[in-house]
């Protein structure tokens, strides 16, 4: 049970971490859209359009690696390798991070981007 521990905790922790670009993501792109004014470069517009192709781009992407994950774990499972509770308990974490992992890189790079952070 000390490595599920360690896991969950390492998960918990980059949620977190995923929480807080997100809202440094959201205070910068806020900012920019709801002020008035003309845009003559497109920037804003060029923004509006950004967030929602990734959005689109991320999910599905998180969704084929959700059912890349799943698809291993079931052969893992029919070839005898999941004997126990924590065996599964691993593998459903290994879909969960496997879901989640393209929307965390997205948000930790819009962050970045958006703030000027390295």
């Amino acid at each position: 049970m000390h490595g599920l521990t360690r896991r969950s905790l390492r998960m918990a922790k980059a949620t977190a971490r995923a929480g807080a670009d997100a809202a440094l993501t959201i205070a910068a792109r806020t900012h920019g859209l709801l002020t008035p004014g003309i845009d003559p470069s497109g920037e804003k517009a060029l923004e509006a359009q950004r967030m929602v192709h990734e959005k689109l781009a991320v999910t599905v992407e998180g969704a084929f690696a959700a059912q890349v994950a799943w698809g291993s774990f079931l052969f893992k499972a029919a070839m005898g390798g999941v004997r126990d509770a924590s065996d599964v308990t691993h593998g459903l974490a290994d879909v969960a991070e496997a879901a989640i992992r393209p929307a965390r890189r997205t948000v930790r790079a819009n962050a970045r981007r958006l703030t000027g952070a390295q």
